[in-house]
């Protein structure tokens, strides 16, 4: 799924960031035993591809290393396919990125400290119709969808989890979104069955709320309206989310002069 520019260089820009930070190593088999190698260690410059350390997956070290190792490897397979995928777009190196990239206006304090607190199932009204996607119970099939695309395109989510504002009617959006990257979360409504006159009246009083309690569209919440109740709209409910990720990033946190290619330290 093609990435915003913006929020495209500012991805690969976190990974390699945090890659530089992170012990790295390998699985492997030594002597008929599995084995996790260690082949850079921010700890101890001693270690290189050339003069690893190996130690067994059940020895006390390997114990230790075993998930550093399998943290290391999952985001360097993303890393590896952010900096592909933008390669194949375009002819110059991303730009560099200021980290942390702080939103100018953020009237709910919206970021990643807010998203770990958040409580999902925050909702006490009642489920009419269940829909079961693995441990949650929700509310309709394309509540479903929607947590799939979130899973497919790489960004952590909580199912209704509530507002921090006084809240008498006990409105709650269905989803929040965490842009972990840029240090900030936005909740997303998913809003279906636009053709029944009740539905559309209640959305249309939870937008009232929400936008009187600064919650601004494409910036605190995002609605996804689907037109035609018979298909989910991946590409576009997809491209919402994104859109609302780049206008978040600010122009002036990247380096447009500044484009180097990306470098991982002692790659194995």
């Amino acid at each position: 799924m093609h990435l915003p520019i913006k929020t495209h260089a500012v991805k690969i820009r976190y990974r390699e960031q945090l890659l530089r930070q992170m012990v790295h190593g390998r699985f492997g088999t030594h002597r008929g035993f599995r084995c996790v190698y260690i082949t850079y260690d921010p700890a101890d410059d001693s270690i290189t591809p050339r003069s690893p350390k190996r130690y067994r997956l059940e020895s006390k070290q390997g114990i230790l290393f075993t998930p550093l190792i399998e943290r290391y490897l999952l985001l360097k397979a993303e890393y590896d396919q952010l900096l592909t995928d933008w390669r194949s777009t375009y002819v110059f190196e991303p730009p560099m990125v200021s980290f942390p990239i702080v939103s100018t206006y953020d009237p709910h304090r919206m970021n990643n400290h807010f998203f770990e607190e958040a409580c999902s199932n925050s909702n006490n009204m009642s489920v009419e119709h269940p829909v079961y996607s693995g441990d949650d119970i929700l509310r309709s099939k394309n509540e479903q969808m929607a947590k799939s695309l979130f899973q497919t395109l790489g960004i952590p989510f909580k199912y209704e989890a509530g507002l921090d504002i006084n809240n008498p009617d006990g409105y709650v959006p269905d989803y929040l979104l965490s842009f972990f990257e840029i240090d900030r979360c936005i909740y997303a409504e998913i809003c279906g069955m636009t053709d029944k006159y009740e539905y559309s009246r209640t959305t249309a009083q939870k937008i009232n709320f929400y936008s009187s309690n600064h919650y601004r569209p494409g910036r605190e919440i995002i609605y996804c309206f689907m037109y035609d109740k018979y298909n989910f709209d991946e590409e576009y409910i997809a491209a919402q989310i994104l859109s609302a990720f780049e206008t978040l990033i600010p122009d002036n946190a990247l380096d447009w002069q500044n484009c180097q290619p990306p470098c991982i330290r002692n790659e194995n």
